[in-house]
């Protein structure tokens, strides 16, 4: 911030430094896409030092703040496991901290401090495990860092694939626009991945739309790293766009099946997701 700006208040400043008009600015206050010195601020009114860092992150297209209720899959004193929806981010992005599932899940149990330990991609459905106090945040980060589980997706792919391990180095493709990850050519820091996948059992897709099902487990925990998996192969998911997949209206990915111990009674847990939004119009009663 320039010493000519130390009596404005900071959505003025916004306005004045940036191609943003007052009301924009405002906006992107309240979404929380305003850091002052790495920390988001939503205060329009706040007065800030010379030489304090401001940045400011606003997408006009964003979509209005999501009202959808989270399905919970399971719940106990402990940890929370949550059924994601498809097109939701899981945190904050630099524009907003309001369209993702953890804000979401802020507005549903204000009475939860959530502790995350994974990830799932924007257009991927299904299971999450939050820790709801430290105990068992301690717990659940130990298990995830050491792989002590089994995490099991669904995925449909256009073609038929025999049953396989993959065991490719992921790293982020060099000057790739948008950005993505690869097994091959000039990767910026390649790490060791490993994914077992099978072709889907019939019982396990009986309700499922017709098509070539697989089922990934993931040993280890790469960025996109079923779906840069399979697009080594040659396989790329449905309706992955950025990894070779054919045009979908939907990423075709769930994260289905997750087993672990309880990170505070260490007993054996077995959690499911059903793949709803995959589900035969048919199907069902």
């Amino acid at each position: 911030m320039a010493p000519e700006d130390a009596e404005l208040r900071l959505d003025q400043i916004i306005a004045k430094r940036t191609d943003l008009s007052r009301r924009a600015a405002r906006e992107a206050l309240k979404l929380g896409g305003v850091q002052v010195e790495r920390r988001r601020v939503k205060v329009a009114g706040k007065l800030v030092k010379p030489g304090t860092e401001i940045r400011v992150a606003f997408d006009p297209d964003l979509p209005p703040v999501p009202t959808v209720i989270i399905p919970v899959v399971f719940e106990d004193a402990w940890i929370l496991a949550v059924d994601k929806p498809a097109g939701l981010a899981t945190q904050g992005t630099w524009a907003t901290d309001r369209h993702d599932l953890l804000a979401l899940l802020k507005t549903q149990r204000p009475d939860l401090n959530l502790f995350l330990h994974h990830r799932l991609d924007q257009g991927t459905s299904g299971l999450l495990v939050l820790a709801k106090d430290p105990k068992a945040n301690k717990g659940l980060a130990t298990s995830f860092a050491s792989r002590e589980l089994e995490k099991l997706y669904l995925a449909r792919i256009t073609a038929p694939l025999e049953a396989c391990t993959v065991e490719a180095p992921i790293g982020r493709v060099r000057g790739a626009d948008p950005g993505r990850f690869g097994c091959t050519g000039d990767l910026i820091d390649p790490k060791s991945a490993r994914t077992d996948i099978r072709p889907a059992k019939e019982e396990e897709i009986v309700d499922l739309v017709p098509g070539y099902w697989v089922v990934a487990r993931i040993h280890t925990g790469r960025t996109h790293q079923i779906r840069v998996h399979l697009n080594h192969l040659g396989r790329p998911i449905l309706g992955d766009a950025l990894y070779g997949g054919s045009p979908s209206d939907r990423l075709w990915l769930h994260a289905w099946r997750l087993g672990l111990k309880h990170p505070v009674t260490g007993e054996d847990l077995r959690l499911e997701a059903p793949p709803k939004r995959f589900q035969n119009a048919t199907s069902g009663p």
